[in-house]
C-alpha cells in the first residue's frame, strides 16, 4: 500500500502514522519500521521494494515531501513505485503539495491521498467536536461547558489539545473536572491571539502591546501567533472586498470567502464595516512577509534569529496597528 498524507494538522497525521506502525509486529520493529528524509528518496524506495524478512508488513515513511525539492532524478526513482510489494506500507508525508506538479501526478497514480487540513480557527463547532472525540478516546469525561472552554482556549491546535487533555486525565484521576479547575490548568491562549487581531484592526496600540506581551511571556510560538493573525486578516479582507464588489447575500459572501458557517457573516460584516480595505490589504502583505521571515529564522535554528524574529513581530504588528489608527 502506498499513501500520500498531506495537510497542516500534524497531530492527525502523526496519529495516522501511529496506526500504520501499530500494524507492524512489535518484536520486528527494528527490521520492519523505517523513516527517511525526503533527500534520501532513493534509499527509501529501495527499502520499500525489498520484501520483509519476517514475511509480515513493513512500514517505510518518507518525511517532509513537499515535492518541489524533487526533479527528474527523483521522478525516475519513483517509476519503481509499481514494484512496491503488497505488504509494504510506503507513506509520503507532506505539509502541502502543488497538485500541478508532474511528480505529484505520478505519485497519486499509485498512492492513496489522505488530506488533513487544520480546522479553521473560527469553526468552534468543529473544534469542540474534535476535542470531545480526543477526550473520549482517552476515556476523559468532560462537561459541555468544559469542552466549549477548551475549544476557546486551545483553538484549532490539535497537538496542544492532545497534550492538555492528557494532563487533565492525569490530574482528574478518573473524576470529572469542574470548569474552574480546567481554567486553572489550561490557560486561554488562542483567544488572546484573536483578541490581538481585533485590537490591531481597531488601532489600539496599548492593548496590542499588552496582549502581545502576554502571549510571548507564555512562550506562545511566533508562527502560531502570526498564523492566527494572518487567517483573521485574510478573512476580513475577503469579506470587505466581496462587499465592496456588490455581493449582498450572506450565503454568497460565505461561499466566496470560503466560510463554512454562514451565520458568522453577520459578525464579520460588523467587524469590517468601518475598516479601510487598503489597510487590510497592506496588513495581509506585511504579515505574509513576517511569516516568511520567522520561518527563515526557524530554519536557521539560531537563538539570535529567534530574538530577531520576536523583535520583527513586535515592530511589524505595531506598524500594522498604526495603519488602522490612521484610517
Amino acid at each position: 500500500m502506498i499513501v500520500l498524507l498531506t495537510g497542516d494538522d500534524q497531530h492527525a497525521i502523526q496519529e495516522q502514522l501511529n496506526q500504520y506502525k501499530a500494524e507492524i509486529d512489535a518484536q520486528w520493529l527494528t527490521l520492519c519500521y523505517h523513516r527517511f528524509p525526503a533527500d534520501h528518496l532513493d534509499r527509501a524506495i529501495s527499502v520499500a521494494r525489498t520484501r520483509s524478512l519476517t514475511g509480515g508488513k513493513k512500514l517505510v515513511i518518507v518525511e517532509n515531501c513537499h515535492l518541489k525539492q524533487w526533479g527528474d532524478t527523483e521522478l525516475s526513482t519513483l517509476q519503481q513505485l509499481v514494484q512496491v510489494p503488497e505488504f509494504t506500507i510506503l507513506v509520503f508525508v507532506a505539509t502541502n503539495v502543488d497538485k500541478r506538479l508532474k511528480i505529484y501526478k505520478h505519485i497519486v497514480k499509485y498512492a492513496q491521498l489522505s488530506e488533513f487540513p487544520l480546522i479553521p480557527p473560527w469553526c468552534n463547532d468543529l473544534i469542540e467536536k474534535a476535542i470531545a472525540t480526543q477526550a473520549k478516546k482517552i476515556k476523559l469525561v468532560l462537561s459541555k461547558d468544559v469542552v466549549e472552554y477548551l475549544a476557546e482556549a486551545i483553538g484549532n491546535d490539535m497537538t496542544r489539545a492532545a497534550t492538555e487533555l492528557r494532563k487533565l486525565y492525569i490530574y482528574g484521576n478518573g473524576r470529572q473536572l469542574e470548569l474552574a479547575e480546567v481554567k486553572e490548568l489550561v490557560p486561554c491562549q488562542t483567544q488572546n491571539s484573536l483578541q490581538l487581531a481585533s485590537a490591531i484592526r481597531q488601532g489600539e496600540s496599548n492593548q496590542v502591546l499588552h496582549l502581545l506581551d502576554d502571549l510571548l511571556s507564555r512562550s506562545e510560538p511566533l508562527l502560531v501567533i502570526v498564523a492566527t493573525l494572518l487567517t483573521q486578516f485574510r478573512t476580513w479582507l475577503w469579506v470587505k472586498s466581496a462587499i465592496a464588489s456588490g455581493v449582498k447575500k450572506d450565503s454568497e459572501l460565505a461561499q466566496l470567502c470560503s466560510i463554512s458557517n454562514p451565520n458568522r457573516i453577520y459578525y464579520l460584516r460588523q467587524e469590517v464595516a468601518n475598516t479601510n480595505i487598503n489597510a487590510l490589504a497592506k496588513a495581509v502583505t506585511m504579515m505574509l512577509d513576517l511569516e516568511m521571515s520567522i520561518k527563515r529564522g526557524a530554519d536557521s535554528g539560531a537563538v539570535a534569529s529567534h530574538r530577531a524574529s520576536s523583535k520583527d513581530l513586535l515592530l511589524i504588528i505595531l506598524s500594522v496597528s498604526r495603519l488602522f489608527k490612521l484610517t
